[in-house]
């Protein structure tokens, strides 16, 4: 505190300095800070409750109010507080408040005393030569200061402003008071922990609502990324996922079949002997998908399932044939299996005829489908049309 008032104090006088140059009219105005100007205020309240007795939560409660008043009391008189140091080592805890002046064209030289209600009463009854001792005039106006901290803090927390002999009250009407104090103190805190309650369900509803809005974004970007994918045919999937060359050039390579009659019936029954059990074993993957976290994760697995199946009619295949000939081959078998009106051309075209691949798409759509209304529902205005398109409407 001690360093950092004489830091501001040096600044302040190296501008009055400053200004006593730029400004000569101004040069009683501003006159630097002298070494016995009061600089620094000082204010203590304390708890009405011994330490061992008082209640945690009641004086937690006069703390936080006694906090405001002071920083209230200080900005409304041109001061800031600088510290508040809490002392519960004595008999009933108590709250240092300090406050220094700020520099401003009314108190340029930080005269504490400006920023003092009774002290400018005092000054005040002095210049206009009022009756009376001056001391009047600050006693007045620390009453009133007095008055505002027991309207703000004390009578909310069951403190009287005097005790009963000030005011020459007898047991029954000081006990009549004391009674009103604690109803107005236990109308303060039920209306605090109303108002905290609400503050909480208010933070909670908050809380769930940016879980739902961040999972609503979520699966409606997740419906669109598997909407694209499905959209967009196996070869952008197997493009965006692993782009095995290999496996790309098998599944785009177009079957043909006109070269089957060169073959004699032994390659025939051998080309089936090897090829039948590989293909019995695709068309039972492509009936469904498999079972994943999620359609992308369903998806995943049957493009992993896919990959090794190729591989499989590809190891499976004679050497002699060629793998235009095994595409055809599979193409055949696919038609028949499923019953397609039409002979896909390429293995490509086999997987987006399958049941498994229309599955996918379908549950696609449905699923972004059902994203964009969930969407609707949280964020109506976002799902309204705008004002051209209703006119075009």
């Amino acid at each position: 505190m001690v360093a950092l008032i004489e830091q501001r104090i040096a600044e302040q006088n190296k501008l009055l300095r400053r200004l006593r140059k730029e400004q000569p009219e101004r040069k009683d105005a501003a006159r630097t800070i002298r070494s016995d100007t009061h600089v620094l205020i000082a204010s203590v309240f304390s708890f009405p409750d011994p330490v061992e007795d008082m209640n945690e939560a009641d004086y937690l409660r006069w703390r936080k109010d006694v906090i405001a008043f002071a920083r209230d009391d200080a900005a409304r008189n041109g001061a800031e507080v600088l510290s508040i140091v809490e002392h519960l080592d004595e008999a009933h805890p108590h709250v240092h408040v300090l406050a220094v002046p700020l520099c401003a064209d009314g108190n340029m030289r930080m005269d504490a005393k400006r920023c003092h209600e009774s002290f400018r009463a005092q000054t005040e009854h002095a210049q206009k030569g009022w009756s009376g001792s001056p001391s009047r005039s600050y006693k007045q106006a620390m009453r009133g200061w007095q008055d505002r901290y027991h309207a703000e803090v004390g009578s909310k927390h069951g403190q009287a402003r005097t005790g009963p002999k000030r005011d020459r009250l007898d047991r029954r009407a000081w006990n009549a008071r004391k009674a009103r104090l604690q109803a107005l103190k236990e109308e303060v805190i039920a209306v605090e922990r109303a108002a905290e309650a609400r503050r909480l369900a208010d933070e909670e509803e908050r809380r769930r609502d940016a879980v739902m809005q961040d999972t609503v974004a979520r699966r409606l970007q997740e419906a669109e990324a598997v909407h694209a994918i499905a959209t967009g045919g196996l070869i952008a999937a197997i493009r965006q996922a692993d782009p095995d060359p290999v496996l790309l050039e098998r599944l785009e390579t177009p079957g043909q079949m006109g070269s089957w009659t060169n073959h004699d019936a032994d390659r025939n029954r051998e080309m089936s002997g090897a090829l039948a059990p590989v293909l019995s074993d695709g068309l039972e993957a492509l009936r469904q998908l498999p079972a994943g976290p999620g359609l992308l994760g369903g998806l995943s697995g049957f493009l992993r399932g896919l990959a090794g199946w190729v591989n499989r009619l590809a190891d499976a295949s004679p050497r002699w044939l060629k793998w235009p000939e095994t595409v055809a081959y599979v193409a055949q078998g696919t038609k028949q299996a499923f019953g397609m009106t039409y002979t896909a051309s390429t293995v490509a075209e086999v997987v987006e005829a399958s049941p498994a691949w229309r599955s996918f798409t379908g549950k696609a759509r449905a699923r972004l489908d059902q994203a964009r209304a969930v969407q609707a529902l949280t964020h109506p205005r976002d799902s309204r049309p705008d004002a051209s398109s209703q006119r075009g409407i």
